[in-house]
């Protein structure tokens, strides 16, 4: 079984390519437990595909997005609202770094061979 929270870190780090710093600030967790979580889900995952397991994921309060179902949340928890809208807001943040890094590499690359951006 992977649990939200490593499946959250492999998205974040594997998918994304955030560091594991960013990645930690914005799930909120310190740098430690989120790479807690990544190695534990990457070791799942990895077993899974070399001994031909299922992988189950399970665990947390969460919204499927798109017409999904919603999930009981946790008592004392606050429906979806700003704070959701905040971490999305992040989110992006986070990704638009990610895509401008990859832009700096790249034009670094062609500069050192010559060649002009267009």
């Amino acid at each position: 079984m992977v649990t939200l929270e490593e499946l959250e870190a492999i998205r974040l780090v594997d998918l994304l390519e955030l560091q594991q710093q960013e990645a930690a600030l914005y799930v909120g967790v310190s740098r430690k437990a989120f790479w807690n979580d990544l190695r534990s889900g990457r070791k799942k995952v990895a077993s899974a595909l070399v001994y031909g397991l299922g992988i189950r994921i399970e665990g947390g309060s969460y919204l499927l997005r798109e017409g999904g179902t919603e999930t009981s949340p946790s008592p004392g928890l606050e429906p979806e609202g700003k704070a959701r809208m905040d971490d999305q807001v992040r989110l992006l943040e986070l990704e638009m770094e990610v895509i401008e890094e990859r832009l700096r590499r790249i034009r670094s690359r062609m500069e050192a061979l010559g060649l002009e951006a267009r």
